[in-house]
């Protein structure tokens, strides 16, 4: 089947990327793999060994500028997202599908959260106006579009017009565990941003107060922007995927502060490798990590001492190392693409290759 995949960005070396372009390429890349021929529209340059085509999206010079970034995704992304030819028999769009269905074939819009969760959550007044005015776009979409997606069920939780949901999956051959490679001394693991709802600089802030002290050879390593120079601290920006991987299974600990999740795939990249994971609470990390069986949920207040107690405690990382791979085994990239070449075929009313499963 010929598919035409619309993201904005792509995984890119050196470059800062979000959860969004991974999940795009690898359903991108899972696809074309499984023998559809796969042509991503996006702004980033087509990443090394992936085995889809990229096209250029229009207006690459708006949509890279600081107010095209700002209003593109949401807004006039949605005219940007229906001026190419699309030579395919089914699109793929991350956002932005209010007016594809103008184009007349047939649509499958992944969700990956909810605007109004990010509204919520937002640590700007102007972010939480420009989610705030996506969300009702998200509602019309889900009620007329029967290809809209969400990736995980608390997706739901504000828009209950989402008719499917197709969880995210990780390769685990790939984001495996790696005993050997853990460091001697307590280490952390954050991917995200300083700032918004990831909360790096708040993570910053408890280990250089509440956690260094106390366990003075502890290292955090920090996948995000670069920050300010402090004792202990790495930045990591625009890490391949070995390398992150590598990072996970480093780390004793994954540590996300974030007040939104709509899914927190690197919640499941550390547990498939084998990465204790500490989150706050937020739609996404009570479904994936359960009432604390498959890590732990803490409040900002207990943060840095629930940290501390994980370092003293190899049992207890022990415990939360089984029973995060036994959940990571539940979330299979292969499981993924099954479920998304099923869904292809529901929306094409078309049978799709033998190995798809509902």
């Amino acid at each position: 089947m010929r598919i035409s995949m619309i993201s904005y960005k792509l995984p890119a070396i050196g470059e800062k990327r979000g959860g969004v372009d991974k999940v795009a390429h690898d359903i991108s890349d899972g696809l074309a793999r499984r023998g559809h021929q796969v042509t991503v529209w996006s702004y980033d340059p087509k990443p090394a060994g992936a085995s889809y085509e990229v096209r250029s999206l229009p207006w690459r010079s708006f949509a890279r500028s600081k107010l095209g970034f700002r209003f593109s995704g949401g807004y006039v992304g949605n005219l940007i997202n229906i001026l190419p030819k699309y030579d395919a028999d089914l699109l793929i769009v991350n956002g932005d599908s209010l007016l594809v269905p103008l184009l007349r074939k047939p649509l499958i819009r992944i969700m990956h959260g909810s605007a109004l969760g990010e509204a919520l959550s937002a640590a700007h007044p102007l972010r939480f106006i420009l989610q705030l005015g996506v969300y009702p776009q998200e509602l019309l979409a889900a009620l007329l579009q029967r290809g809209c997606v969400g990736v995980s069920q608390n997706c739901r939780r504000y828009n209950p017009f989402l008719r499917n949901i197709v969880p995210l999956g990780v390769d685990g051959t790939e984001f495996a565990p790696a005993l050997e490679k853990k460091t001697v001394h307590p280490s952390i693991l954050f991917v995200g941003t300083l700032g918004g709802r990831k909360r790096g600089s708040f993570l910053l802030a408890q280990f250089e107060e509440f956690i260094r002290p106390r366990f003075p050879q502890a290292r955090l390593m920090m996948v995000t922007e670069p920050g300010p120079n402090l004792e202990g601290v790495s930045y990591f920006t625009g890490v391949g995927q070995e390398e992150l991987i590598e990072l996970y299974q480093k780390a004793w600990v994954y540590a996300s502060p974030s007040r939104y999740e709509g899914f927190g795939l690197p919640y499941l990249e550390a547990m498939a490798c084998g990465t204790p994971v500490i989150a706050t609470p937020n739609p996404g990390s009570r479904e994936l990590l359960g009432k604390s069986e498959y890590g732990l949920l803490v409040s900002d207040a207990d943060f840095a001492e629930s940290l501390c107690k994980l370092f003293s405690d190899p049992d207890g990382r022990n415990r939360l190392t089984a029973s995060g791979l036994a959940r990571a085994h539940e979330y299979s990239l292969d499981k993924m693409l099954d479920r998304y070449e099923a869904l292809i075929g529901k929306v094409c009313l078309r049978k799709v290759p033998a190995n798809a499963a509902a």
